[in-house]
């Protein structure tokens, strides 16, 4: 059913060069420096926060507003907080919430967010007022039409017992009404207790998400599933390690690129794939030799990715950091398009409006790097944010950066 297509022919093709163009069309960023929390508007930077130790930076849809978690010190319990960028104002939401927050995909600014298994919206039209929406949860996302979310619950306290998903749909001056949508049977010799958020593909037909086991067991391997927007298809695709950023849609159908493989370590056995959620075939980009990690999608037959030589030996810390390179699913065109200094490697590749970010790190500093497209000409946007927590080398940027991708 699967058609695996090993791609080896890579083109060394690139030539870097530094240049002081800055990149264009009011691109903006939330990113966290010395634990502070600050915003780049184009060449602009200004400091937001003077105290704290903050983390997770996110968006809201219009880009006037960005959601944060806030503790007194690194290993704190966090507390969510807003800030509006046009009025300079920051609001304290809730404390003891985990980050998974989550903005809805409109224009209305409400703020999904979680607290233990318990589910709250706020409305930034009325700050201090949040709904109670569902409670002993596992995971949420909005639906596309940001009228109400997509939740996952456990049927029993039993390990083994099966996931129910369910929509809560949001009522003017009612209480919200939960309609089943979805059962996943799990089997008798199997643990799942969760699932990640889910994220719909961009022609809306198809739902991505992981299938989580126990703490210890998600962090080598978790269960890539599709799941059909009207409830009638489902399938378990492949194993993959517990990142949300390691699976993307493509632009424009019903295209998943994703970053499979178990264990733990980035460094070995991670392979980048599409899937065709219509048809279910499967393919592989990866040479042999080489592992993936970070992916972003620039349009449906172009993708870029962070890539290192395998590699086991020695101490993780020292093991090859990766480049980026730019993969063409049309002819299998597979080329290297940036060339970091000794030590540094090239990580999380994001296209915004027809310019390529991506964050530079030797594992003790990190530097946000910007090019066009169309032309390979880097320069640095944003010099020393803070890195993200490390865990075998999978690196967590969206603790620290978050940029503004539009509407």
């Amino acid at each position: 059913m699967k058609k695996i297509l090993l791609i080896i022919f890579l083109t060394f093709t690139f030539i870097p060069s530094i240049v002081s163009a800055a990149p264009n069309d009011n691109l903006k960023a939330a990113f966290v420096r010395n634990d502070h929390l600050w915003l780049k508007i184009n060449e602009k930077e200004m400091k937001i926060t003077d105290s704290g130790y903050i983390r997770y930076p996110k968006w809201s849809f219009d880009g006037s507003w960005i959601a944060y978690l806030k503790s007194a010190k690194e290993g704190d319990v966090f507390d969510l907080w807003t800030y509006n960028v046009k009025n300079n104002k920051h609001f304290k939401v809730q404390e003891n919430v985990s980050d998974n927050f989550q903005w809805s995909p409109n224009e209305k600014n409400k703020i999904g967010f979680q607290v233990a298994k318990n589910i709250f919206i706020l409305q930034t039209g009325q700050l201090g007022q949040f709904i109670p929406v569902a409670k002993n949860i596992e995971n949420f996302s909005w639906l596309p039409t940001g009228n109400g979310l997509l939740i996952s619950t456990k049927k029993s306290p039993k390990l083994n017992s099966d996931i129910i998903l369910s929509k809560v749909i949001l009522r003017k001056n009612e209480k919200p009404k939960i309609n089943h949508f979805y059962t996943i049977k799990v089997n008798k010799d199997e643990i799942l207790i969760s699932t990640s958020p889910f994220y719909w593909s961009n022609d809306k037909k198809w739902i991505s998400f992981l299938l989580v086991p126990t703490a210890s067991l998600s962090a080598d391997g978790n269960i890539l599933s599709v799941l059909s927007a009207n409830g009638k298809a489902f399938h378990r695709i492949d194993e993959m390690l517990n990142e949300e950023a390691w699976f993307q849609w493509a632009p424009f159908k019903s295209l998943l690129g994703y970053i499979s493989g178990t264990g733990r370590e980035a460094t070995i056995s991670k392979k980048l794939k599409t899937l065709n959620a219509m048809t279910l075939e499967n393919s592989m980009y990866t040479p042999t030799g080489f592992v993936d990690r970070d992916l972003t999608w620039q349009n449906n037959q172009t993708l870029y990715v962070s890539r290192s030589k395998e590699s086991s030996e020695g101490s993780l810390d020292t093991r090859p950091l990766p480049i980026l390179y730019k993969i063409s699913l049309s002819d299998n065109r597979q080329t290297q398009v940036t060339a970091p200094p000794k030590n540094f490697g090239d990580f999380k590749p994001q296209v915004v409006k027809n310019n390529l970010f991506w964050i530079r790190n030797d594992r003790k500093n990190a530097h946000v790097l910007v090019s066009p497209t169309y032309q390979m000409e880097e320069k640095i946007w944003i010099k020393n944010i803070n890195i993200g927590s490390s865990y075998y080398e999978k690196w967590s940027w969206d603790e620290v950066f978050s940029l503004y991708t539009g509407r």
